[in-house]
């Protein structure tokens, strides 16, 4: 009786495992629903879009190059002012007292030189003697020079024409050597300053044509790449790229600081265009599901760019292939898919 049941109970697993293994293979072998694009060749002309910022066309610093207290201010933060009007000053009594010493010390060794001159002609004054007083008399230039410059320094005048933006400053402030106290703008012309990462910075170069789009006023202007950095930041690795806006009458609404949109068009892409969603991320790169003898198949594909319809794909794909674009989440290789 043992040795009947012994040798029943390999034939019922045998069975049971039978019929686990055809049910599997039976759903495995079940098509799964997808949708699908045919792959064909194509030259894009690329299309990046990169957000920053209005700038006036020129911006000069304003400092003090020797700081000082600060005892006026002439202008206000947007005021007009023209080259050589003052816009503020600091206290000046020792540059004042610094002058004035070094104008005494020249008007001395001036005397003194006119007095020796004609006993050194007539050769009473030994050569010797008479070096050590043009040397002296050299230096009190140099020293006056420099005292009076000290001097001028303690007004600040505009170095050209355009708009003044102050900082937070207050008359009576103490002022350190070089500090800014704000900038002088020249808003003649706008500018739209970006950054580029480094993956894309090789494809813009001067004089390339782009739109700049103001999201908060609704206007779009032409521009033209006027200017790109050569040394990237060290953490983001991007490049500061300047475009100056084409002369508009509605130009003159923008405003330093206004958030703008760049979109730059500036190369052509040759090769396979499919939509973004069909590319998966993986460990080892990306990769699509394609249709090979009627069943799936992971290729490992290579994006050269992304483009307006989708990505555009180098390696990987060919033209005439069949990529699945929905109804890969439960895709396996082998699977039978129809659509």
């Amino acid at each position: 009786m043992k040795k009947i049941l012994w040798g029943i109970v390999p034939v019922c697993v045998l069975l049971i495992g039978c019929h686990r293994t055809s049910k599997y293979e039976n759903l495995r072998d079940q098509p799964l629903p997808v949708e699908i694009e045919i792959v064909g060749e194509c030259a894009r002309q690329v299309t990046n879009t990169y957000v920053g910022e209005i700038t006036a066309k020129t911006e000069i610093p304003l400092s003090f190059p020797f700081g000082g207290q600060l005892s006026s201010l002439q202008v206000k933060s947007g005021q007009k002012v023209h080259e050589g009007q003052v816009i503020a000053t600091v206290d000046n009594t020792q540059a004042k007292a610094m002058l004035e010493s070094a104008e005494a010390l020249l008007s001395q060794a001036e005397d003194g030189y006119e007095r020796l001159k004609p006993v050194h002609e007539k050769g009473g004054v030994s050569d010797v003697k008479w070096v050590e007083m043009e040397t002296n008399l050299q230096k009190a230039r140099s020293m006056a020079i420099s005292a009076r410059k000290r001097y001028e320094d303690c007004t600040l005048r505009a170095p050209q024409t355009g708009v003044v933006n102050l900082n937070q400053i207050e008359v009576g402030q103490q002022l350190m050597i070089g500090q800014q106290i704000g900038a002088l703008l020249d808003m003649s012309g706008k500018k739209a300053t970006f950054t580029v990462p480094e993956s894309e910075i090789g494809h813009i170069l001067h004089g390339d044509k782009l739109t700049v789009t103001l999201p908060a006023l609704g206007q779009t202007f032409k521009a033209k790449i006027d200017e790109k950095s050569l040394i990237s930041t060290r953490l983001a690795h991007t490049y500061r790229v300047t475009a100056e806006l084409e002369n508009s009458a509605a130009a003159k609404d923008l405003l330093p600081g206004m958030v703008c949109r760049a979109v730059v068009t500036n190369h052509l892409a040759i090769g396979y265009v499919i939509s973004a969603g069909c590319v998966q991320t993986q460990q080892t790169g990306h990769s699509v599901w394609v249709l090979r003898n009627g069943r799936a198949e992971r290729a490992m594909i290579k994006i050269a760019d992304f483009v307006e319809n989708g990505v555009l794909v180098s390696e990987g794909i060919t033209a005439g292939d069949t990529v699945i674009s929905k109804g890969y989440q439960k895709m396996f290789h082998g699977a039978r898919v129809v659509f």
